[in-house]
C-alpha cells in the first residue's frame, strides 16, 4: 500500500521551513528587479540583472552538483542558508546608507546567483531522502505550491514593503526569513553516515563529464533537459521582465507589477494543485502540451492591450513553466541512478535556473531594440516548433509504467 505523503515527517517539516524562505526570495527578486527599472529605465540592464542572478547556475551548478554527492547535504543547506541570508542584510545596508547603484545591484544579483545555484543543487539531491520514491512526483507538485504560493504572495508583501517601507526594509526582511529554515534543517533527522565523509578524491571535471554523458546516453533525461530548456528560455523569459513590461506596456507602476507576479503565482499554483493529484503516467503529456502552449500565450501576448487579459496570459504562462518544471524533474528523480543523483538533478537545475537567465537576457535585449511584438512572436514561435520535435516519440520512464493487471 502506497504511503501518504503526509504521514512522511521529515519532509513536511522541511515544508514549515522553506514556508518563509519561498516568500523572502520573492520579496528579493521583486525588490532587485523594481530598483533597476527605477535606477535605469533599460530593459537591457534588466535583462542582465536577471541574467546575473540565475545565469550563476549553469556556470557553477554542475559544480556543487558534485560536491552535493560527496558531501553532507544537510550541513551544506544550513551553510548556504546562513549566506543567503548574510548577503541581504549586508544589501539592506547599503540601500538604508544610499550606497547602492546599478553597477552594484548587479554585483548583489551576481552573488545571490552563486550561493543560490549552491542551495539549488542541494535541495534537488536533499528531497529525495526526505520522501519514498512512490511519492517523489507529488512532493516536487507541492514543492512547485509552496514555491508558486510565494510567487503570490511575495510580490503582495514586497509591493508593501517597497511603497511603504522602503527597499532597505524589504531586503531586511528578506534576511530574517532564513531563520527558520536555518532552524528546520537542523531538526531534519537524516542519516549522514553515508554521506561525504570525507575521505574520497574530489575530480570534479572526471565527475561531471562522466554525469554529463550519463544523461547525454539517457535518451529520456536528455529530451527533458531539452524541453525544460525550451520552457525556461523561451516561455519563461518574458515572466524575468515583468517590471519593464508593466511600465512600457500598460502604464503601470509597482501596484500593477505585483498584480502581475500575482497572477503568474495563481497560475503555478493551479498547475501544481492539477498535478500533485494527477496520475504520474500523464506528466508527459502535460508536459509536453505545456511548453507547446507557452509559445503560443506568447504570440497572443503581442496581440493584447488589455492589462486584465494581459494578468490572465501570464497566468497561463506561469502554469505551462510549473507543468514542465514539475514533469521534467518529476520523470529524471525517478529514472536517474541514485550515485548520479546530486549530478543529474544540478544539471536540470542548470538548464532550469540559467535558462531563465538567458531567456531574460534575451527578452530584454530584443524588446529594448526590436520591440516587444517582433520578440513575442519570433520566440513564441521557436518555443512552439522546438518543443514539438524535442518531445516527439518520447518515452515513459520504466518506474511509473503502469503493472499488468494481476502484478
Amino acid at each position: 500500500m502506497q504511503r501518504s505523503i503526509f504521514t512522511e515527517r521529515n519532509y513536511l517539516t522541511y515544508l514549515c521551513g522553506s514556508l518563509f524562505s519561498t516568500q523572502g526570495l520573492w520579496i528579493q527578486r521583486m525588490t532587485l528587479g523594481w530598483m533597476m527599472w527605477d535606477t535605469t529605465h533599460s530593459e537591457s540592464w534588466l535583462g542582465m540583472l536577471v541574467f546575473l542572478m540565475f545565469f550563476p547556475t549553469i556556470l557553477v551548478g554542475p559544480l556543487f552538483g558534485v560536491m552535493v554527492d560527496r558531501i553532507n547535504r544537510r550541513q551544506a543547506a544550513v551553510v548556504t542558508s546562513i549566506i543567503l541570508g548574510l548577503i541581504s542584510l549586508l544589501l539592506s545596508l547599503l540601500v538604508w546608507h544610499q550606497l547602492v547603484n546599478e553597477l552594484t545591484l548587479l554585483f548583489f544579483a551576481l552573488a545571490i546567483g552563486i550561493a543560490n545555484s549552491a542551495y539549488q543543487s542541494i535541495r534537488l539531491s536533499l528531497v529525495p531522502e526526505l520522501v519514498s520514491t512512490s511519492n517523489m512526483p507529488k512532493a516536487v507538485a507541492i514543492n512547485a505550491v509552496l514555491y508558486n504560493t510565494s510567487r503570490f504572495i511575495g510580490p503582495v508583501i514586497a509591493g508593501f514593503l517597497i511603497k511603504f517601507q522602503g527597499n532597505a526594509v524589504a531586503f531586511a526582511v528578506v534576511s530574517a526569513t532564513y531563520i527558520p529554515l536555518i532552524i528546520v534543517l537542523l531538526l531534519l533527522k537524516l542519516d549522514d553516515h553515508h554521506q561525504g565523509s570525507g575521505a574520497e578524491k574530489f575530480t570534479f571535471f572526471m565527475d561531471i563529464k562522466a554525469g554529463l554523458a550519463y544523461a547525454r546516453n539517457s535518451d529520456l533525461i536528455l529530451r527533458l533537459l531539452m524541453l525544460i530548456a525550451v520552457s525556461a528560455i523561451l516561455g519563461r523569459g518574458l515572466l524575468e521582465i515583468l517590471p519593464a513590461a508593466v511600465d512600457v506596456l500598460y502604464g503601470r507602476g509597482v501596484e500593477g507589477l505585483a498584480w502581475l507576479n500575482s497572477a503568474a503565482g495563481v497560475g503555478a499554483i493551479i498547475a501544481g494543485l492539477l498535478l500533485s493529484s494527477s496520475s504520474a503516467k500523464h506528466l508527459l503529456l502535460a508536459t509536453r502540451l505545456g511548453v507547446i502552449a507557452a509559445g503560443i500565450l506568447l504570440i497572443l501576448f503581442s496581440y493584447t492591450h488589455s492589462f486584465e487579459l494581459g494578468l490572465l496570459i501570464v497566468a497561463g504562462l506561469s502554469f505551462c513553466a510549473t507543468v514542465c518544471g514539475v514533469g521534467t524533474q518529476s520523470l529524471i528523480q525517478v529514472s536517474v541512478a541514485s550515485a548520479f543523483r546530486g549530478r543529474v538533478m544540478s544539471l536540470w537545475g542548470s538548464v532550469n535556473i540559467g535558462g531563465g537567465a538567458l531567456g531574460g537576457l534575451l527578452f530584454g535585449v530584443l524588446t529594448e531594440f526590436m520591440g516587444y511584438s517582433f520578440t513575442l512572436i519570433t520566440l513564441g514561435l521557436l518555443s512552439v516548433i522546438i518543443a514539438y520535435v524535442a518531445s516527439r516519440k518520447i518515452l515513459l520512464p520504466a518506474a511509473l509504467k503502469p503493472k499488468p493487471s494481476g502484478q
